[in-house]
């Protein structure tokens, strides 16, 4: 896998201006485009053991989960079963006050970009725990890290890179061509991601 030093030489190879390409300018346009790639594309996955937590039917997944995107699936290790994503009619059909249901938990819905309500919630402490599968954020980068994204897709944040450092230097019509390129690219990228199924979580949000 390619590392932050080695997309800055390739990039390197294009741009030598040292007013606008300085190598923190180049580490920040790498950084920026990583982030937003993984947040549009969904390209890295993370996992955690969380606790259920007693009369609790919203989790504040931002807050627990510091490089938490979004929620694919929960495991409930007491259960051992996944917990079945849903919405939040479904939960009234069930029943009208589904938010005040004790019980075992049994589904999920996301509801904003931070709280996902699980359904039902444990009436004692110590019920146990869920494991939660989701989406993450970018990692920050050093020279040394390993770029988390696929070998064959890495030319999508070549293109953001480099579209951004033309940008820098107001050069509008060469950062349009590789704004396309990037466009292209980070659809392709994200269909792939949205694609890939595993087995093993397959209850879960796509």
């Amino acid at each position: 896998m390619s590392t932050r030093i080695d997309i800055a030489n390739r990039l390197s190879n294009q741009f030598s201006n040292s007013i606008f390409y300085d190598p923190l300018s180049v580490n920040d346009t790498i950084q920026d485009g990583l982030d937003e790639i993984c947040a549009f594309t969904g390209a890295v996955y993370g996992s955690i053991v969380l606790p259920f937590t007693q009369f609790t039917t919203y989790y504040d997944f931002l807050t627990l989960i510091p490089n938490y995107i979004g929620v694919i699936s929960i495991w409930n290790t007491v259960t051992r079963r996944w917990l079945f994503p849903s919405s939040l009619k479904k939960f009234s059909e069930v029943r009208i006050d589904w938010d005040t249901a004790g019980g075992t938990p049994y589904w999920f819905c996301p509801i904003s970009h931070r709280y996902v309500a699980i359904f039902m919630k444990p009436l004692t402490t110590g019920y146990g725990n869920m494991i939660v599968y989701y989406r993450a954020a970018a990692p920050t980068l050093t020279n040394n890290t390993q770029i988390p994204l696929p070998d064959e897709h890495l030319t999508v944040l070549e293109s953001y890179s480099t579209a951004d450092m033309w940008e820098q230097a107001q050069e509008w019509g060469k950062a349009g061509k590789y704004l396309e390129t990037y466009i292209k690219n980070i659809e392709d990228l994200r269909v792939l991601m949205r694609n890939k199924r595993n087995p093993d979580r397959y209850v879960g949000l796509r």
